[in-house]
């Protein structure tokens, strides 16, 4: 529940934030309103930006020293420093091997089975808000495209007006459907570039935990195999 009012207090920050610069910047107001939902995308995408960041930034590990501590406890049957261990580290891979190794005495599926199930759990939370900056990145285009064409029928509205008294149009009448068509998408675009990269930058790092998490896994899995056949 709390992390719900949090988003929605995200949402309404977002929004007040990108309808005072409009109403603030002298140069937005001549894109029009349609620059308020492009400035309203901006921030909340740049607000998941700054969010996946932190989360990176949290859960980052050296994973062959992590798993080189782990294996020399359970080399040496110390399960509970091995569990403490993980417990300690409380990153996505930690806490997956660490379902694997409370389940020590069981079988190979029930092992596999419970590192799976805390994989599922872990999953989701990798890619929190990967959707969201997504829909951003395909909305923020159209965005600049409607802002071009309300210039465009601003400008053709002009030019209806001016011909029914039968005036000459200057530049200075279609100015602002100019201004309307050409900052709606140069926003939309300016800020669709830093986004898409730190959208690609936050789906290799994903995939990259993904894949650690498997490996180390497998690792466990087969250590533990190993050491209770020895025994």
């Amino acid at each position: 529940m709390r992390e719900r009012w949090l988003r929605l207090a995200v949402l309404c920050a977002c929004l007040a934030s990108s309808v005072i610069l409009y109403l603030q910047n002298p140069l937005l107001r001549r894109g029009g309103w349609a620059l308020v939902p492009v400035l309203f995308c901006s921030l909340l995408g740049f607000t998941v930006v700054f969010a996946k960041i932190r989360q990176f930034a949290a859960i980052r590990l050296d994973v062959p020293t992590f798993m080189r501590q782990l294996f020399e406890k359970l080399e040496r049957q110390r399960l509970k420093e091995a569990i403490d261990l993980c417990e300690e580290t409380d990153v996505p891979l930690s806490r997956v091997l660490r379902a694997g190794i409370i389940k020590y005495d069981y079988g190979k599926e029930e092992i596999k089975e419970s590192m799976d199930n805390a994989l599922r759990y872990e999953g989701p939370a990798l890619g929190q808000y990967m959707a969201l900056l997504s829909t951003l990145l395909d909305i923020l285009p159209l965005l600049g495209f409607v802002g071009t064409l309300l210039g465009v029928s601003d400008i053709f509205h002009i030019f209806e007006t001016k011909e029914a008294v039968s005036l000459a149009v200057g530049l200075g009448d279609v100015s602002g459907g100019v201004w309307q068509m050409v900052l709606a998408p140069l926003l939309a675009l300016t800020v669709l570039i830093p986004l898409y990269v730190a959208f690609r930058f936050f789906s290799t790092q994903v995939r990259i935990i993904e894949e650690d998490i498997d490996i180390s896994c497998r690792e466990l899995l087969s250590f533990l195999l190993e050491r209770r056949m020895q025994s």
